[in-house]
């Protein structure tokens, strides 16, 4: 009996490579059925004693299975009538050591370095992934992202592909309807006990926001993507990961520099200062790549940072008065951004997203800024270490929304809005239901399990009560500030 599978090397490639998923009938003694899958298709560690095994065809096996052929045969505890990502398997090698098998649909990453990896620089490594419609392998420079993480056993990474490994050349690769890039993150969620927050929070602000120039830029994202991936690295098995875009002037589709003209803009708040919280516009020095806090990410180029119209807009909202507040202010940035992030991060409770974790962009020359949410882990009701704070009767500001919030016009507007998203993504059922559906698919599909056997972490459902729970409390207590005048 036999079951074919396809993938593509490429997405881009029209070629399809079949590859045989075979389970073999044994016909000496009592031995049953053997199930032999495609060596790519799993990873196993050996001193963990999990593997993870993805199978795009596991519906159509039907047989009673009692033998998994994979680098040696693992017996199975229990003949098992087909395999599914919904349940965890035990399996037994020659030895007589006990593995925990678990099936998945999701993508498996392989990456092994030989060097020990630090924040910088980037280490050499090889990189291996597997999925139902994409396969293949790259050279890649891999290193350890994050601050307060760092502090985590669990490591979030930067990865990198490259042409190969003496030139390093960059190369574009794309993820299932991602856009496609050289560099991506790999985020561990060590902080998130659901694995959630910051993947539904991404999800919520794509759906509530779309950037104001889209019309002339369809393909433009209000802000990064990702999804959940099983890693392996030098075969020890990390968990469960989210594979996720960075956020790059091609992201958002901003104007790209012409010759001695700026025209896109890309800065990331990158620490609490004065000027992130836009209090203050200090003197700069377009010398130098950081400035009041803010990072130029675009463009920068020969050493030469651009931070004229930010500190312009800046000094703006730090010293203009109230009168020329109100009138100017879509000078410099587009209101309609500003009230949809501020109600966002006010729902989710971002505490650490409104001093840095932001990005402020520039379409084109002459075009306002527009806020870009980034790094939404110390939501809903914790903070970015995953601390539970149960606070959900205050507002989150700094100078420029306290400003607006001071504007009886601005106010309003924030106040109207708030009853739109209300009635549609916001809503309390809908919000509820948006969490609830991820936890549930994450739960059934063992990656919760599979990931506290790696780390020993607590995945418990009540985590998820407290989270709904500190939801609706936080709803009712902002649907009384956004309705008063």
């Amino acid at each position: 009996m036999k079951f074919d599978l396809y993938h593509t090397m490429k997405k881009s490639q029209p070629l399809l490579l079949v590859i045989a998923l075979s389970l073999a009938f044994m016909a000496c003694g009592q031995q049953g059925p053997i199930l032999k899958p495609e060596a790519d298709s799993y990873q196993i560690d050996h001193n963990k004693n999990i593997i993870v095994l993805n199978i795009d065809a596991i519906d159509d096996i039907t047989a009673s299975l009692t033998t998994l052929q994979l680098e040696e045969e693992y017996k199975f505890e229990t003949a098992t009538d087909g395999l599914t990502n919904t349940e965890r398997y035990q399996v037994e090698n020659s030895q007589g050591t006990t593995y925990q098998l678990f099936v998945t649909k999701s993508p498996i990453l392989a990456i092994q370095v030989k060097d020990s990896l630090a924040k910088h620089p980037k280490v050499l490594g090889h990189f291996r992934y597997y999925d139902a419609d994409t396969t293949f392998t790259s050279t890649i420079g891999m290193d350890l992202r994050g601050n307060l993480s760092l502090t985590y056993p669990k490591k979030s990474f930067n990865i990198e592909f490259y042409t190969d490994s003496v030139s390093k050349g960059k190369k574009e690769v794309d993820f299932k309807d991602l856009r496609k890039e050289d560099d991506w993150i790999l985020d561990g969620l060590y902080n998130e006990p659901l694995l959630l927050r910051a993947y539904t929070s991404q999800k919520l602000w794509k759906d509530i926001h779309t950037p104001w120039y889209a019309e002339e830029e369809p393909k433009a994202r209000a802000t990064v993507d990702g999804f959940y991936v099983d890693l392996f690295v030098n075969n020890e098995y990390r968990g469960v990961y989210l594979l996720s875009e960075k956020i790059k002037r091609s992201l958002l589709k901003l104007k790209k520099f012409k010759g001695d003209t700026v025209r896109g803009e890309l800065f990331k708040a990158g620490y609490y200062d004065p000027g992130t919280s836009f209090k203050a516009a200090p003197d700069f020095k377009n010398s130098l790549p950081t400035w009041a806090g803010w990072e130029m990410e675009y463009p920068y180029e020969d050493y030469t940072a651009h931070y004229n119209n930010l500190h312009e807009a800046i000094t703006f909202v730090a010293s203009s008065n109230d009168s020329a507040f109100e009138q100017k202010l879509p000078t410099y940035f587009n209101v309609d951004n500003l009230v949809d992030y501020f109600l966002f991060i006010n729902t989710i409770r971002a505490t650490d997203n409104l001093g840095k974790n932001f990005y402020l962009a520039k379409y084109n020359t002459d075009t306002p800024y527009f806020i870009v949410p980034w790094d939404m882990d110390g939501v809903l009701g914790t903070i970015q270490a995953g601390k539970r704070i149960p606070t959900t009767d205050d507002i989150l500001s700094n100078n420029l929304f306290d400003r607006m919030l001071e504007n009886k016009n601005l106010k309003n507007k924030m106040n109207q809005r708030w009853q739109e998203l209300r009635a549609g993504a916001f809503q309390s059922e809908s919000l509820a239901m948006r969490i609830e559906k991820r936890y549930q698919k994450l739960a059934s599909t063992k990656m919760y399990e599979r990931d506290a056997l790696a780390w020993d972490i607590n995945h418990d459902a009540e985590h998820l009560e407290y989270m709904l729970d500190w939801l609706k409390k936080r709803l009712t207590y902002l649907d009384t500030y956004f309705t008063e005048k």
